[in-house]
């Protein structure tokens, strides 16, 4: 799991040619606006997001095997949870087609501000879109999902 703000963006070169390619385009703000799914490139898409963050309790934690989270906050601020999936308790099974895995469990809070985003490798359990300090706030976010290789 990565969090930093997109001005580092640099730092994490060596992750490789879709990781800078995916940066530079939020640095440079040519994602798309309108929430929806976008293709990009080398079988990697994005998806923009707009919505309230929610109560905790409404909350679980995912995890995916096919692709790597970036999530990028565009406006608003959120809360995720993060733990290692090891220590999480397998909520539904995995979902080949959604590449989708879903748990309970505990984990530490993480606030992502408008600008900062979080990385999220298959191991890394998330619970993201949560309330910061228990107040709803509207929240645009761009997810790029990146193969794994």
């Amino acid at each position: 799991m990565i969090l930093d703000k997109i001005t580092n963006y640099k730092l994490y070169a060596g992750l490789g040619q879709d990781f800078k390619e995916a940066f530079e385009l939020l640095l440079n703000n040519q994602a798309e606006k309108a929430p929806g799914r976008y293709d990009f490139k080398n079988g990697m898409f994005y998806l923009v997001q707009s919505y309230e963050t929610k109560p905790e309790a409404e909350g679980f934690f995912e995890a995916h095997r096919k692709y790597i989270d970036l999530q990028f906050i565009a406006s608003g601020k959120e809360r995720h949870d993060y733990a290692h999936i090891s220590t999480l308790k397998i909520r539904d099974n995995y979902d080949d087609e959604k590449d989708f895995i879903s748990f309970d469990g505990k984990g530490a809070a993480l606030t992502l501000d408008a600008g900062y985003f979080a990385i999220y490798f298959p191991e890394d359990g998330h619970k993201p879109n949560l309330r910061v300090e228990d107040k709803a706030e509207a929240v645009t976010k761009v997810v790029f999902k990146i193969p794994c290789k």
